[in-house]
């Protein structure tokens, strides 16, 4: 909980700015709240947080805040502005406005650059501002527009507080009156704490929003992938039906072809969406039910039969190591990592001349299993490499013979990877090949995320 700075020792160090017109960045302590100022706000902050610890919706909260504060600081009216857009071109947005008196002029939406302004600064010193007398104030500041706009809805003085959440600065708090040198010492003196609750609560409303947004952009997804894999079904049991047909064999070759064309992008169409519906289960998934105790000598030699039937196909020689002081059982969850080590494995073969060897090993080290594959394939470009575990992280470097890849396979691996609470790597040198490395604790009782 925010706590009220410390009282001054140095009586010459205050400073009144009650009848100046010009902004005010003070950073001299003024005198200490009295007691019952402290109370209040004590009281204040602990209804505040049992409001945000029972989930309410934040701008509810700020209502309350607004209701309440009154016995604080004295306001007409109290707006929050948040920081938005890009680095280069920030901009301050009004996103929460309450008023005893009408406000048509600035209201919530309103946007203003950042660069270049007096809030700026506000922002940059970490420090409030007061302006006593606005009407003056516009007068030697005719380029701020939002001043003349709180006139026009009788505002005539300000205290204007920055917002920091996580050591950033995320916006800035607006009180005004409707009545000029209403802001002394004393409210400079309070802002820190009434700041820091202000900053909780639209930290937290921005991170709700946020999580919402990204839940309903996550089903959506699912949606949409339902709805896209029946009619493609559909399609590939068509075109699987043609060849099958007593007038396929009267179509000219041109016809033959475009239905192999057809079959091949419907077929990588039918993989995508199988990709990114696993990817959209993963992001959503929040329990860890897969994950128990396995025999590791059996899933060991289920992967090797898998693995070598890849290879074959190729012409490609795979092996596998097991070190020794390998345990007997491990936890985890075997379908997940049997798709990471398959899809480690498929890759490599993709990126892999025939004729080549490709190697993998299992060894157990530091309380974690160990999976290593290593292929003699072209390798990857080292400023390409941080990309491949991203979704659609496709790299310059091409399969050999023309196979498809949805870019998504390895970004797979590492969210089942991480939601064992491991981690997955490579290392990889241009002309010589790559290795694919990832670990995952052996103990049930590790974290998992």
């Amino acid at each position: 909980m925010p706590q009220l700075p410390p009282k001054s020792t140095s009586a010459d160090t205050k400073k009144n700015v009650a009848n100046s017109s010009r902004p005010s960045t003070s950073r001299e302590s003024p005198p200490a709240p009295s007691v019952e100022t402290e109370l209040r706000f004590a009281r204040l902050l602990s209804e505040i947080n049992r409001k945000l610890s029972t989930g309410i919706d934040f701008r509810r909260v700020l209502d309350f805040v607004f209701e309440s504060l009154h016995i604080i600081i004295p306001y007409d009216r109290i707006a929050i502005a948040l920081i938005e857009g890009d680095a280069e071109n920030p901009q301050v947005c009004a996103r929460w406005i309450r008023s005893k008196i009408p406000a048509g002029h600035l209201d919530s939406g309103y946007c203003a650059p950042l660069k270049g302004t007096s809030l700026q600064k506000i922002i940059e010193s970490d420090q409030p501002r007061v302006i006593n007398d606005l009407i003056q104030y516009a007068r030697e500041n005719p380029q701020s527009i939002s001043t003349h706009l709180i006139i026009q809805d009788g505002i005539r003085s300000s205290l204007t507080c920055p917002l920091r959440a996580n050591d950033r600065a995320v916006g800035l708090v607006f009180f005004s009156s409707q009545l000029p040198h209403t802001y002394r010492d004393e409210h400079i003196h309070l802002y820190q704490a009434i700041a820091a609750e202000l900053s909780v609560i639209v930290e937290q409303g921005r991170l709700r929003h946020a999580f919402e947004a990204a839940k309903s952009k996550s089903q959506n997804l699912r949606m949409v992938l339902h709805d896209l894999k029946s009619p493609l079904s559909l399609i590939q049991g068509f075109l699987e039906v043609t060849n099958t047909e007593p007038w396929f064999d009267d179509l000219s070759q041109d016809a033959k072809n475009i239905i192999e064309i057809l079959q091949r992008n419907a077929n990588y169409m039918s993989e995508l969406l199988n990709e990114l519906s696993m990817l959209s289960q993963l992001e959503a998934r929040t329990d860890h039910v897969g994950i128990r105790e396995i025999s590791l000598a059996e899933f060991i030699s289920e992967v090797a039969i898998d693995a070598r039937q890849v290879a074959d196909k190729k012409e490609i020689s795979f092996t596998i190591t097991t070190h020794p002081g390998l345990p007997e059982k491990v936890w985890l969850d075997p379908s997940l990592i049997r798709r990471v080590i398959d899809n480690l494995v498929t890759n490599a073969v993709k990126f892999s001349q025939r004729g080549t060897k490709i190697h993998a090993t299992f060894r157990a080290r530091n309380g974690r299993l160990i999976f290593e594959i290593s292929d003699q394939g072209p390798g990857i470009p080292q400023n390409e490499l941080a990309s491949l575990f991203h979704e659609f992280g496709k790299t310059s470097v091409r399969p050999t013979e023309g196979e498809s890849s949805t870019g998504l396979g390895l970004a797979i691996a590492k969210r089942i990877i991480e939601q064992h609470s491991g981690e997955i790597s490579v290392e990889s040198q241009v002309g010589k090949g790559s290795t694919f490395s990832f670990w995952v604790p052996l103990q049930k009782d590790r974290p998992l995320h």
